[in-house]
């Protein structure tokens, strides 16, 4: 059965997101917003269980998840009849929408890539000057991340995640400048986001972002967490291999092509 989800019900919308947080990351900050993100959400109920979500976004986006099977031509015929002109999610299952012809359009996205080795066997030297992110360094980590990305986490967010512990950070300094940075995010005792990977542009090409992610992953590594990332550069793409990263898994863009 699927139905709307009530204001009420929105922590089982989260709880069901967070069990697969590469693919849901952004659903989940969405959630998170104190602004209202998401105009209306439906569920599929089995045995009274939730199973599966269909988020619209006040922009007219749609975001989908779905761990096992689902009723597609139940969502299908929710989608045809709303406002909506796209949808964004794991290649895996958003697919099936675009295989059954309820888009008519898709593009290739970010790729997901999980790292598979339980430790970092090799200690590495410390050459620069790296330390954990504190909340009053956000001001200039949003800077730094204004000049790198077109869109990332509020600062009030990233201050909430710190001070929860929900997610770390590091960072290297030079000449009391932040240059380089790495951040996880939706951390739980087996699991973890890296995000927000980013190196002034000034400082590019010295290896400092590899640095810094060298030192998060060995300490969640010994942690004996799972490691999961976004990327969509290509070249980053290749530093995340040799450190070793398998793609899991793409995200995808669907478009409708009567809107």
């Amino acid at each position: 059965m699927i139905r709307e989800i009530l204001e009420s019900e929105k922590n089982i919308v989260f709880d069901l997101a967070k069990r697969d947080v590469i693919r849901n990351y952004f659903i989940l900050l969405g959630l998170l917003n104190k602004k209202t993100v998401y105009e209306k959400i439906y569920g599929e109920f089995m045995s009274g269980e939730l199973k599966a979500i269909l988020l619209k976004r006040k922009s007219g986006t749609l975001q989908f998840y779905s761990p096992t099977d689902f009723d597609l031509d139940g969502f299908g015929e929710i989608i045809l009849n709303l406002n909506a002109h796209s949808m964004i999610g794991a290649k895996s299952y958003c697919s099936k929408f675009l295989e059954r012809g309820i888009f008519s359009s898709s593009r290739d996205g970010a790729y997901m890539a999980k790292l598979e080795k339980k430790h970092i066997k090799n200690r590495f030297e410390n050459k620069y000057k790296i330390r954990e992110i504190r909340v009053n360094d956000l001001e200039k980590v949003v800077d730094l991340y204004k000049s790198v990305f077109p869109s990332f986490a509020p600062k009030e967010v990233m201050e909430e995640k710190l001070k929860t512990k929900r997610g770390r950070g590091v960072l290297i300094e030079e000449d009391g400048e932040i240059i380089s940075v790495c951040q996880t995010d939706f951390e739980t005792s087996d699991s973890v986001v890296i995000v927000g990977v980013a190196t002034k542009k000034s400082h590019r090409n010295k290896g400092l972002a590899t640095f810094c992610l060298k030192v998060i992953i060995e300490t969640l590594a010994n942690e004996g967490k799972d490691i999961y990332l976004q990327y969509d550069n290509l070249e980053a793409g290749q530093i995340y291999k040799e450190l070793g990263f398998k793609v899991i898994d793409q995200i995808v863009h669907l478009k409708r092509g009567d809107k």
